[in-house]
Parts: structure tokens; C-alpha cells; sequence
């Protein structure tokens, strides 16, 4: 169907009635790529989390399409490290719907997350724990996850967050591949900006401290004014302040 996974209408994202940005007018398309960027504290993981349903909106709405099946793939950090889980259940795990404790019959969700496994090259992984991957390889197999629960909508936060530059690079690969890989839409939160911009056909610049929701593309977002103060000329390098006191992400 050509409808629209998501649709916002006047939406305002925040907390205890409280908006954090202008309100926001878009529409995902099926196959499309997102890329979200802003500082540290301009609401890009509020957005997001109120697009999916899992926080409600100050105002406004969001219309999703009755097929959508997402998947949200989180921060590293907000995976705790003391669970004793392999990487193999871990991604079978990726196969259960929300709100129910079966999934496919368990055979056929091993060999599902064997499959993912392989195509992130991490089928190697699927005995270790969790906890004892790098962050290159856990990262790798939060996408196979994602690649098992075959979504036809992923939203990534900050999927390179805290790995050094050769595990990013591999890790964006692997992202810019996700939606033609499963015909997906794909939306990713990121502080790569240069990357971000490059690897998408659609931007929403965040910039909560001069009010700002700019939706665009790659193009228009890079020779915006609003994109120029926050991060400066692309290319430099430059990147996201850090939180001050209070910040929501």
C-alpha cells in the first residue's frame, strides 16, 4: 500500500503537559530514511518515543498505518549488563510481540535469529553473553534482533553511541543496508551528523533551545542556518554539546 507508516498532525512531544519543540508535521513513508539529529537535550528520544506510542503526546497526533509493525532498538546503555542472556536467545527474543509471551515455534525462531546473527557477521556470537560482547558486537546484535522481529518500521537511538570509529562506520553500514535489505522504513537518531545527512532522504532537525522542528532534505537541512549553529560547517568534525543540568534527550 502506498498510505504512510506515520503521520504526525500538529504533534508536540514533552512531559507533564509540558512541550519541549514546535509542533511537528510529517509523514514516514514506507521504504524511507530517517535521520534525526540535535544537541544533546533537544528532545530526538521524546520524539521518537512518542511517535511509537510509548509516551503520549502533549498535543497533536500521530496516525499509524494498521499494518505497522515496529521495532525499536535502543541505546547500549539502556541494556543492563547484568543480565546473564546469550546472544542467541537474545535475538529469539526479538521474534516475541508486544504484550505476548509465545512466539514462532522455537525451532523455527533459531534458525530466524541464526540467519540475522549471520547477517550482521556475528553468527560466530550466538553461545556468548551479552555482557561480555564489545560494543561493536552488541551493537551488531541489537540490529540482528531487530532483523529477527521483522519489522516493516526500525527506530535506531543513537546506534553508534559510545564505539570508536571503525565500529561506527561498520555499524552505520549495516544501518544504511536495514531498509533495503527488508523493505523497511528506517528512522535513525544519530550525533553523526556528516554520515546521518549522507546516508538519508529525509531530516528532522531538533533544536530545542531556539525552538526549532525543521523537516527537509539531506540537502535542505545541510545549508540550513539553523544546522550551521548548531553543529557549524559540515565536515569539521563538530559535534553535540553535552546535556546541561536537567537535559531530556
Amino acid at each position: 500500500p502506498d498510505t504512510p507508516l506515520l503521520t504526525t498532525r500538529a504533534l508536540e512531544v514533552g512531559h507533564l503537559g509540558r512541550a519541549l519543540l514546535p509542533a511537528i508535521d510529517l509523514q514516514i513513508q514506507r521504504r524511507s530514511f530517517w535521520t534525526v539529529v540535535g544537541r544533546n537535550g533537544s528532545g530526538k528520544t521524546t520524539f521518537v518515543r512518542t511517535l511509537l506510542g510509548l509516551q503520549p503526546p502533549v498535543r497533536g497526533a500521530v496516525e499509524r498505518a494498521p499494518d505497522l509493525r515496529p521495532c525499536y532498538v535502543p541505546q547500549q546503555a539502556a541494556l543492563d549488563p547484568i543480565v546473564p542472556i546469550r546472544v542467541l536467545e537474545f535475538v529469539r527474543m526479538g521474534l516475541l510481540e508486544r504484550g505476548r509471551l509465545a512466539g514462532p515455534p522455537r525451532a523455527e525462531a533459531i534458525a530466524t535469529a541464526r540467519v540475522a546473527l549471520d547477517s550482521v557477521g556475528v553468527r560466530d556470537l550466538d553461545g556468548r553473553l551479552l555482557r561480555d560482547l564489545s560494543g561493536g558486537q552488541r551493537q551488531r546484535v541489537l540490529l540482528a534482533r531487530a532483523l529477527a522481529a521483522r519489522a516493516n518500521l526500525y527506530v535506531l537511538d543513537e546506534p553508534t553511541a559510545a564505539l570508536d570509529a571503525a565500529a561506527e562506520h561498520d555499524v552505520l553500514e549495516l544501518v544504511s543496508g536495514l531498509g533495503a535489505r527488508t523493505g523497511a522504513a528506517v528512522v535513525m537518531i544519530t550525533h553523526v551528523v556528516d554520515e546521518g545527512l549522507r546516508r538519508a532522504n529525509r531530516v528532522l532537525l531538533l533544536d530545542r533551545d531556539h525552538g526549532v522542528a525543521l523537516t527537509g532534505t539531506p540537502a535542505e537541512i545541510a545549508g540550513a542556518p539553523a544546522l550551521q549553529r548548531l553543529y557549524g560547517p559540515l565536515g569539521t568534525g563538530a559535534g553535540p554539546a553535552s546535556p546541561g543540568p536537567g537535559a531530556v534527550r
